[in-house]
Parts: C-alpha cells; structure tokens; sequence
C-alpha cells in the first residue's frame, strides 16, 4: 500500500561529514573531534547522477538542557526533506551521537499519514486519529566505533483509527511502527573521490517497517550501509537508490 512508502521514504539514511585533502591516519579513536562539531565545517556529498548537496553547520544552541548544533542544507530535493537522517541539529554527548527528529517525525505523520490514508479509500469520506510515539532522537552511533557493536537507533510507533462515511461502526484500526537498528560490520580503508582514508567504519542500519491496516500485519525491511571516517565523518553512503560520496569538506 502507499501506506507503506510513506514511511519508507521517511526512513532512507543519508548523513554526511570529510576535505579535498587526503587526510591523516587516526592512531586512536578519542572523544575529541570523533564527530566534527565546529561551527563552519562542511560537507559536499554527490550520487551516482551527479546530484550534489552541501551540509554545514552554521551555530549552536541549548533546548531542555542540552547544546546542540545547528545543520544547514543546500540544494536538497524535496524527497530529501523526509530523511530522517539530515537533521536540523544534532548534539555529541557522553559517548554517543544524538539527532533530535522525534518532533519532526510526529509533525510529518500527523499532516502527511491521514493524505496517504485517503487515498487508500477513494470515494469514502474518511476522518483519521492518529497518536505517534517515537524517541525524541536518533542515535546516529556511539563511540569509540569497533566492529560487531550494535545499537538500538530509533523507535516510532503511530496508533489510531479510521472513520468511513463518519460512522463510528464503519471504524478500522491503524497502527504501524518503524524500528532502525545500528551495527558495526567492518573496519577497513577505503577509496573515495575526496581522498583515501586508512580508518574507516562500515555501519550497517536495517529498518523494520511493521504495518497493521485491517487484521492483517506487514512487515517490510530496508537497509542502508554507510562508512565513517573517524575525526572526518561519513565518506559513503550505499543504498538502493545507489551511492553517493564525499567530494569535498572544509574545517575551520
């Protein structure tokens, strides 16, 4: 159903950090710099179709008791606006990347879901309640990076009903929920149009997509594999829409 694209395409990763110089080896993995967090870094990334976007970040900022730091995009597409993982902000703390999204999850369910839904029931009048629950952020990953650690990422749930022709007994339950797993698979170099690294980390995401419309339950799987390289960020991004690369970077 189209149901199920609907948060599909909201799940597909693409996240990005790197430099047009061939950069350094990393002789230890340390806290400091692990995740580039200086205001003024950038980062240019290109696809398989020449298709280029540039991610910087531009200030930093505190919200319920935590400092964040603010992502800035540009020539993003509007199917881009969905990912999950090009975040408005994003914050470093204890040994773990965070990506605050939970707000912009439930906001784009609550406006899109019910459009989707319609669609589904075209010629019925339809009312849709809906009630999502999801961790307020992302967790990117956590470091020191090694291979075969894993980690729970991300969890929303959606519950709620339709209504057809605005008859409580013509009332169908709704629920779906969206599961992303994290886990290290491999360590090794890694050759890129930015330069070659002598560290980098293969992080392999699966997204479980679970959908009850109807008695009947669905369960779709996505995955997608970047590679991360530590002090610079991610240099690859592999997924079924192609790959996508570093081309550039800049750090104050």
């Amino acid at each position: 159903m189209r149901l199920i694209s609907l948060i599909l395409c909201a799940v597909f990763i693409l996240f990005g950090c790197g430099s047009d110089e061939t950069p350094a080896p990393i002789e230890e993995q340390t806290p400091a710099n692990y995740f580039p967090d200086a205001v003024g870094s950038s980062w240019v990334y290109q696809n398989d179709s020449g298709y280029e976007w540039t991610r910087e970040i531009t200030t930093g900022y505190s919200a319920d008791g935590s400092d964040y730091q603010r992502f800035t995009y540009t020539q993003l597409r509007p199917d881009d606006t969905l990912d999950y993982l090009k975040p408005d902000a994003f914050r470093v703390a204890e040994n773990r990347v965070f990506f605050p999204i939970g707000e912009k999850v439930d906001r784009y369910v609550q406006d899109e879901l019910p459009i989707l839904v319609q669609d589904e029931f075209a010629g019925l009048e339809l009312d849709t309640a809906l009630e999502t629950t999801s961790h307020p952020e992302f967790v990117f990953f956590e470091f020191p990076l090694s291979p075969n650690v894993e980690w729970d990422a991300f969890n929303t749930k959606v519950n709620g009903s339709l209504i057809l022709q605005n008859l409580v007994l013509l009332q169908i339950p709704l629920e779906a929920q969206v599961s992303i797993k994290g886990k290290v698979v491999a360590e090794s170099p890694l050759e890129t149009p930015v330069g070659s690294f002598e560290q980098t980390y293969q992080i392999e995401y699966e997204i479980e997509f679970t959908h009850t419309l109807f008695p009947e339950a669905e369960v779709v799987q996505q995955r997608q594999t970047i590679w991360f390289a530590p002090h610079v960020g991610i240099v690859k991004i592999e997924n079924e829409n192609g790959v996508t690369e570093l081309v550039a970077y800049t750090f104050p």
